[in-house]
């Protein structure tokens, strides 16, 4: 009995002193063959948000797929020594969920095929190019040495079914949502969602090529899945937590379509509802810096909001009823 214990202890603190040799990032298992890393990388050419990504990996063999790998190909190679480290396993494909910069850019570390929406590829083709010009000055260039643009070669295709770690997995397309394309994968037998840059976690969401009705209704395809597990950008949301951060997406979103709308029917310009624009307090920060940066992205995502929903209001149309109820304000 006491060489079986002292067996198994040495057994445990070995695994344990090579987990602890092994090199960042340490991966979080949200399920059995679901792992996810939250990337955060400070901006040093700039006032803005840090970049932030999570990855995704799928698998628990010697094979995995990764879900947005990440800003650079620095990243990319460091998951690649940690998988292969942890639990000897290699990358053989990639997803790219959406065509932003910090999720793409470390296509380059892999050498492996990488699959995305034809809305992706098309948007990385397009822009790929000012991004990583962009990144560069923003993390500097020895973050960037090394990565260059790795387009997805293979398209994913709505309503299609993916084998990836055990699981399987459903294509769904979400169009002009967070951006002109979004995939999310959903694993139905497990109630799984994977869902990118659509719902994010306490950081402010970014209004940039996508569009806020798209968005929303893109929320609305998520929540009508029912997943018990979501796992999107800084965020897992595990059984009972999925519809509170849904909904808090969904109440920001909407609050910039309110405030355009009242704004209008006020009678206010853009300049004018942007004066007395305010910041939630639940998107609030202590430092400073971020908070600054904060309310210049939400006036940002207000007038790329307005921009969308004015045509609708000069067209006398009806109150988007994803929003609930319509303001008090007559026009």
């Amino acid at each position: 009995m006491a060489r079986w214990a002292l067996g198994l202890w040495l057994l445990v603190a070995g695994v344990s002193v090579q987990a602890r040799e092994c090199p960042a990032p340490a991966l979080q298992e949200v399920l059995p063959g679901v792992s996810v890393v939250h990337g955060l990388w400070a901006s040093t050419g700039s006032a803005r948000a840090a970049h932030a990504t999570t990855t995704v990996v799928l698998g628990q063999g010697r094979q995995v797929t990764v879900v947005d790998p990440g800003p650079t190909r620095q990243v990319g190679e460091a998951l690649k020594r940690s998988l292969h480290c942890r639990q000897q396993a290699q990358v053989e494909a990639l997803i790219n969920t959406h065509a932003h910069a910090e999720q793409v850019l470390a296509n380059a570390a892999f050498g492996v095929p990488v699959m995305s929406t034809a809305g992706t590829a098309a948007s990385m083709k397009n822009r790929c190019p000012d991004c990583l010009a962009a990144m560069r000055e923003d993390l500097g260039a020895p973050a960037l040495k090394g990565t260059r643009i790795v387009l997805p070669g293979r398209v994913l295709e709505d309503g299609q079914s993916l084998s990836i770690g055990g699981r399987q997995w459903q294509v769904r397309v979400m169009r002009q949502a967070h951006t002109e394309s979004d995939l999310v994968l959903w694993s139905a037998a497990e109630g799984v969602a994977l869902v990118g840059g659509l719902v994010d976690g306490d950081r402010l969401p970014v209004l940039a090529q996508g569009r806020v009705l798209g968005w929303l209704q893109a929320l609305d395809d998520v929540q009508a899945l029912q997943p018990n597990w979501m796992i999107g950008q800084h965020l897992v949301s595990g059984p009972g937590q999925v519809g509170a951060h849904l909904q808090r997406q969904r109440n920001y979103l909407c609050e910039l379509v309110r405030t355009a709308w009242q704004a209008m029917d006020a009678g206010l310009s853009e300049a004018e509802a942007l004066q007395s624009l305010q910041l939630s307090p639940a998107w609030s920060v202590a430092q400073a810096d971020q908070q600054e940066a904060r309310r210049q992205q939400h006036q940002f995502n207000q007038l790329r909001a307005w921009r969308e929903i004015e045509p609708m209001w000069m067209a006398l149309q009806a109150w988007p009823a994803q929003c609930g109820s319509a303001p008090n304000v007559g026009r």
